[in-house]
């Protein structure tokens, strides 16, 4: 039976989502999120002010202060450090062990090269960007449970009146939390298909697993020594931060995301449409 391009997503996104892999990174994420809203979450709702011991300016605790995202702790650090290997876990890999198994011969003689191709880097994308935001939405459909929202003065906050989208945040700020976690999901799907196109260029699991992760780390070192304000703030520990936004390095984030999207689909679908399984 001969497959086409909507038959072949279908099948990608099935063996995406419902992949042990999937399950394991949305478990790495909601343990770290449960943890968060136990020890962060929970005290606050139970004494309002203990947040703001020291301050100058006294507000109750709220969404705004003590949501993940929002409230940079050991937890979202972790979480942040953790994302490269996250968002790889429950597809990013599936290249190279296709091949392996020789489940790719089996393909490409019933469909086009292209339709594999192009719908393995669409389910690797969205798992990624769904395995990132999903531990993050339920910590904040948590604590908004627990907490009010409150629109507090600017200078309690974490995003300044000059940040990236400012202007939304005093106003609307679960409207500015959509958009953060819309642009994370890009951010971080597109990360996760850096593993993939590894995967096309490298026959060893152990890097195509870890390649991501160990990028990530050398571009937090080497941006650092940098003087412009556009590479300095593609730190990936800045990007997936919410202060990152407050900061308005918004020129990083298109940066960002044309580089992996032209050029790493380029190399993707060129090395992809190239190769001869064997």
């Amino acid at each position: 039976m001969v497959i086409d391009m909507k038959q072949m997503l279908k099948i990608e996104l099935e063996r995406a989502f419902k992949g042990t892999g999937f399950k394991i990174s949305i478990l790495i994420g909601m343990v770290i999120s449960v943890l968060q809203f136990v020890k962060c979450v929970v005290p606050a709702a139970m004494n309002p002010l203990y947040v703001l011991k020291g301050r100058t300016i006294e507000i109750p605790s709220n969404i705004n202060n003590i949501w993940m995202a929002m409230n940079p702790n050991v937890y979202y650090e972790l979480y942040i450090r953790l994302l490269p290997i996250i968002v790889v876990i429950p597809y990013a890999i599936t290249y190279y062990t296709d091949n392996k198994k020789g489940i790719v011969k089996n393909y490409y003689s019933r469909t086009k090269k292209i339709n594999y191709i192009i719908a393995k880097y669409i389910a690797v994308f969205l798992t990624g960007g769904v395995t990132a935001t999903i531990p993050l939405i339920i910590n904040l459909m948590a604590a908004s449970a627990v907490l009010p929202a409150i629109i507090a003065p600017i200078d309690s906050m974490p995003c300044n009146a000059n940040g990236m989208w400012s202007y939304i945040y005093f106003t609307h700020p679960y409207i500015y939390y959509v958009m953060y976690l819309i642009l994370q999901f890009i951010c971080a799907g597109l990360l996760a298909t850096i593993s993939l196109i590894v995967s096309l260029y490298v026959n060893n699991a152990f890097i195509v697993l870890l390649f991501p992760a160990v990028l990530c780390e050398f571009m937090n070192a080497v941006t650092g020594w940098s003087h412009y304000r556009v590479i300095k703030g593609m730190a990936p520990w800045r990007m997936f931060s919410i202060n990152q936004i407050a900061v308005n390095y918004w020129q990083s984030y298109v940066l960002y995301i044309l580089i992996i999207l032209i050029l790493g689909a380029v190399m993707y679908v060129w090395r992809g449409v190239k190769n001869d399984i064997v």
